[in-house]
């Protein structure tokens, strides 16, 4: 909780793909490593830290606050530590919209599911990029034209 604080958003939001691809811990391993409670606790001070950021009237506090937490722990404990606090750079960034005058739960959370098709969007890449380079590594067939041309075979065997 401590290495991967708030303070730590712009860090990661310089390296998205390291946050995509990077091995780091998702909220079910914090959740198993440190008790059911781990990842609600590690994700209360990232929201209220976006809500502070946002400089709007009415925080997220309290029962939303601890509500939002939640609900993206259940929704969404596939996701890295790193990924979140890449979704959070991104909104700071107005990536995703802005606040009116409070912070929304609701807003966030939408947000947070076009962050979830950009995820999706850039493990694609990734996939196909890999792919790509997997096919440029593997040998091409050899024709049988070539194959002559190679071996300095004048004469085509009968039936050819």
């Amino acid at each position: 909780m401590k290495r991967w604080n708030p303070s730590q958003h712009s860090i990661v939001g310089s390296k998205p793909d390291k946050a995509f691809f990077g091995n780091y811990p998702t909220l079910s391993q914090l959740r198993r490593e440190f008790g059911t409670k781990a990842a609600t606790s590690w994700l209360l001070p990232q929201l209220y830290d976006l809500s502070e950021f946002c400089g709007v009237r009415e925080k997220l506090q309290g029962r939303p606050l601890e509500e939002c937490a939640q609900i993206i722990e259940t929704q969404y404990h596939w996701l890295k530590v790193t990924e979140i606090m890449l979704f959070l750079y991104r909104f700071k960034g107005g990536h995703y919209g802005h606040f009116y005058g409070t912070v929304d739960p609701l807003v966030i959370m939408t947000a947070l599911r076009t962050f979830i098709s950009e995820r999706g969007e850039a493990y694609a890449r990734r996939e196909q990029e890999e792919r790509e380079r997997r096919e440029a590594s593997q040998p091409k067939p050899i024709t049988w034209e070539d194959h002559c041309r190679l071996h300095g075979i004048t004469n085509k065997p009968r039936g050819f």
